[in-house]
């Protein structure tokens, strides 16, 4: 596959796709986004501030911080890219191209809730994050199999 084939960033969810191109492209976009998350794990330590004992600016902190909203714009347009990339398989499949939103909307789903989860002082029980997370990884196993190994 040639990079001229990846229309930038997939702006479009007309047409359709072989289940080749989505799985290499699903698993590509799949990769950046926990590549992104584990260094959001490394690095959301710095952004716990006490400022009784630390100054009010944090070269760490901030950096962090700056780091948090490049992961989240970096995540809506790759999860904007799954959509339509997800969208031109399902029309490939002769599926309604609205079933591409599942799987996006299962994640953010599931990373909204880690981060409610402790803000909510005891609302939401400790097993819902995980709950939804579970729930998501099988919608997308579901979604994989569905689209990157059925044939049209």
């Amino acid at each position: 596959m040639q990079f001229g084939e990846f229309s930038f960033l997939f702006r479009q969810s007309e047409g359709d796709i072989s289940a080749p191109v989505w799985r290499r492209w699903t698993l590509a976009l799949t990769g950046l986004c926990i590549a992104m998350a584990a260094v959001w794990e490394a690095v959301a330590p710095y952004t716990r501030r006490d400022l009784a004992t630390q100054g009010l600016f944090d070269i760490g902190a901030f950096l962090a911080f700056a780091y948090l909203i490049a992961f989240a714009f970096a995540l809506l347009l790759l999860q904007i890219c799954q959509y339509n990339l997800s969208a031109k398989r399902f029309r490939a499949r002769r599926r309604p191209a609205e079933w591409a939103a599942f799987w996006p909307l299962a994640a953010f789903a599931a990373g909204a809730s880690f981060w409610a989860q402790p803000n909510l002082f005891g609302l939401m029980p400790a097993f819902v994050p995980w709950l939804l997370l579970a729930l998501a990884f099988g919608l997308f196993a579901a979604i994989f199999v569905e689209l990157g190994f059925r044939e049209d």
